[in-house]
């Protein structure tokens, strides 16, 4: 039953939404701008706090548990995330998680979820700086990278991390479909991982387990994306196009 407002704000962007995520379920959360969607995803990760109701983790009131407590068991990746434009390629994967010794299993697995394996291909490999501002002792300068190689990049960053609950708020706007389509398919492949994501693609979305519409501020639809085809309600009319 959680709402939450704005400061200042006229109206309530969340309202009364009340869901369920179970371990190691992968669940999509899906709807127009502005529907809401950020702004769950900022609720469940602690950084908001509700305007009322209450979120639980495992029946405990999230706003009492520590909040670096909690960030520890995340990977979370949105929209915005940062460029370290100072450091190699490796160290900007490396400094998703700097609490454990270095692993080059992990950061090979993380490259590969991600389908980032381009940034072996760089002149210097994975020490090869990304940004063209930074050389390198020998005078080399670093490469500037796409936007969806961007992205590429903090997946892997993220991957690295090894959380047991990930978090993605549509950080894959600027890769192609089928790429897109082939790294949630490596990372909905790992049962034991809880996954939220929000997305706009039929190919992503139909790879969940759960699917939650947000309208409004509100869950106005969920189920499996076979359950939601057979309703033949909102949901198959936000997605008619690519449904055709």
């Amino acid at each position: 039953d959680v709402s939450y407002r704005y400061t200042n704000a006229k109206s309530t962007v969340l309202k009364n939404v009340s869901l369920t995520i179970n371990q190691g379920q992968h669940v999509v959360v899906v709807g127009e701008n502005g529907a809401g969607k950020s702004t769950l995803v900022k609720l469940l990760v602690g950084l908001y706090q509700p305007t009322s109701g209450d979120i639980l983790i495992d029946g405990e009131d999230l706003a009492t548990i520590d909040t670096a407590s909690w960030h520890r068991h995340l990977g979370v990746l949105s929209q915005d995330f940062i460029k370290y434009d100072f450091a190699t390629a490796k160290d900007n994967i490396v400094y998703g998680d700097v609490s454990r010794p270095f692993s080059s299993a992990r950061l090979n697995h993380a490259i590969t979820m991600a389908e980032a394996e381009f940034l072996y291909d760089l002149p210097k490999g994975l020490d090869n700086y990304v940004d063209q501002w930074m050389e390198d002792n020998d005078g080399n300068k670093g490469l500037e990278l796409s936007g969806g190689q961007w992205q590429r990049l903090a997946l892997a960053r993220n991957f690295y991390r090894d959380s047991p609950f990930i978090v993605l708020d549509e950080p894959t706007s600027a890769i192609d479909a089928l790429a897109e389509s082939r790294i949630f398919k490596h990372l909905f492949a790992e049962r034991h991982k809880t996954i939220i994501t929000v997305s706009h693609r039929l190919s992503t979305i139909k790879r969940a387990d759960m699917i939650y519409l947000l309208k409004q501020g509100r869950i106005v639809e969920h189920g499996s994306y076979e359950q939601l085809l057979e309703a033949g309600g909102e949901f198959c009319r936000m997605f008619e196009s690519q449904l055709k």
